[in-house]
């Protein structure tokens, strides 16, 4: 059966939601709730880095001190960091019965083995995005493959999981800067994908003059781009485009998130900040 709701949550940054577990699931399972009496099969998606405040604040924040002091304390926050994001996203897809993107977050990719539990074969991190079904089974890792200059120190993904074949249609995945790329873009449509998932985080003023034609505004030739993306594909029909905005360390983001199809938007957020469900039903 197609899909028939589809929800893009753009969430502001609040570090009071990542300090415990519990406090990242009331406010996931609150940003979800639109979800509820919806008809299935449900598709919800959260933006780009939403994970990554966790890595900074649960269970105390992480100063420089710290870092003298346990060298490794990064690698063990990420696990630890790790482990919750995906518990309380599976939880939430189970909840709300939905397939859920959950967003991303840095931490190395990691592997699950019966033996050995959960482990990492690089220490290198990556910017990494987790899809769920509605079983709460995780059905795909997926790296950020395109790299902006803050992340440069991350790993590269490579193309792989980024297309997930469902129950309800094949879905492909492509965080925020891959989806501007025309070779990824090109080739999930040749595989056949019907729903493109670009969860974002533009750290960059939606105001300001857009660096490459300062005739334009950022967020102006942002929106322009999302309504033609899907123009002229053989299979791709609906774009979801869950924003984040706020602060995070230095970097602040803004952005009006959305879903589109060929030409059009569907559904726009009324600001690039502040928190915003934008529901879709079919």
């Amino acid at each position: 059966m197609p899909l028939r709701t589809y929800l893009a949550v753009q969430a502001e940054v609040f570090p009071e939601a990542y300090k415990s577990e519990e406090a990242f699931r009331d406010r996931v399972l609150a940003l979800l709730k639109p979800l509820e009496g919806t008809p299935s099969p449900r598709l919800a998606a959260f933006p780009e880095l939403f994970g990554l405040p966790l890595l900074l604040h649960l269970e105390g924040e992480v100063g420089f001190k710290d870092l003298l002091k346990d060298p490794l304390l990064p690698w063990r926050r990420a696990k630890k960091a790790y482990g919750v994001f995906h518990r309380v996203m599976a939880e939430a897809a189970r909840a709300f019965g939905a397939y859920l993107l959950s967003g991303s977050l840095l931490a190395p990719p990691y592997e699950e083995e019966l033996a050995r539990g959960r482990f990492a074969r690089t220490p290198l991190f990556q910017n990494l995005a987790l899809f769920f079904n509605p079983e709460g089974r995780r059905l795909a890792q997926v790296p950020k493959m395109e790299l902006t200059p803050p992340e440069r120190w991350l790993l590269r993904g490579r193309f792989g999981p980024h297309l997930v074949e469902t129950r309800a249609g094949r879905v492909g995945i492509l965080i925020c800067l891959d989806g501007f790329y025309e070779k990824h873009l090109s080739r999930l449509d040749a595989l056949g994908a019907e729903v493109l998932l670009q969860p974002s985080a533009n750290p960059a003023p939606w105001e300001r003059p857009w660096p490459w034609d300062p005739t334009r505004k950022e967020g102006e030739v942002w929106l322009a781009s999302a309504r033609e993306r899907l123009l002229g594909r053989e299979n791709l029909r609906v774009l979801l485009n869950p924003m984040l905005n706020g602060r995070i360390l230095s970097l602040a983001f803004e952005g009006r998130s959305g879903i589109y199809t060929q030409g059009e938007a569907l559904r726009l957020a009324q600001s690039p900040v502040g928190d915003e469900a934008l529901l879709l039903t079919l």
